[in-house]
């Protein structure tokens, strides 16, 4: 009788380890990542909406851009200058125009009057993205408008030669 009362101990006592370590394994290396996880995407999120402007173009200039905000961030209402570097990612329509490492020229892409979307960070544009205007097709780094036509561009720029 106490063999059998002692093996049940023992068995049970078997169990509630493994019980115990599955349990705790699961939590250590599901629950508690996924957790943390969630808790990272909530708060890359939150930072990314502090960063997000959208409003209308006011000025041009090669490597600066005048920003009217009307969504976004607590710019709302104000104007901001946002300026580009070579890490700056330009967007028209769903295809990127400008090349990684490559510093565009955004005279070239944007005009006074376009409604964009930026990415800013402490007064860097990220990332800049319109939408295609009517006519306009994209492609892969360009974009092109009607049969013939040739992007924005700014006073002082000159179009490339046609060649034969």
């Amino acid at each position: 009788m106490r063999k059998s009362i002692l093996a049940l101990i023992i068995a049970g006592t078997f169990i509630a380890g493994v019980a115990t370590g599955l349990g705790g394994g699961y939590y250590k290396y599901v629950a508690a990542p996924r957790k943390q996880a969630v808790e990272m995407a909530k708060k890359q999120q939150e930072e990314m909406n502090k960063m997000v402007r959208h409003g209308t173009l006011t000025a041009v200039e090669p490597d600066k851009l005048t920003l009217k905000v009307e969504k976004g961030g607590g710019d709302i209402g104000q104007t901001l200058t946002l300026a580009a570097n070579e890490y700056t990612s330009i967007q028209v329509g769903m295809g990127f125009v400008n090349k990684p490492g490559e510093k565009a020229d955004l005279t070239k892409w944007f005009k006074a009057g376009d409604t964009i979307d930026a990415l800013v960070k402490d007064g860097q544009a990220l990332a800049l993205h319109r939408e295609p205007r009517p006519g306009e097709q994209v492609q892969q780094g360009q974009v092109s408008g009607p049969a013939g036509s040739q992007p924005s561009r700014g006073p002082g720029q000159v179009a490339p030669a046609q060649g034969k």
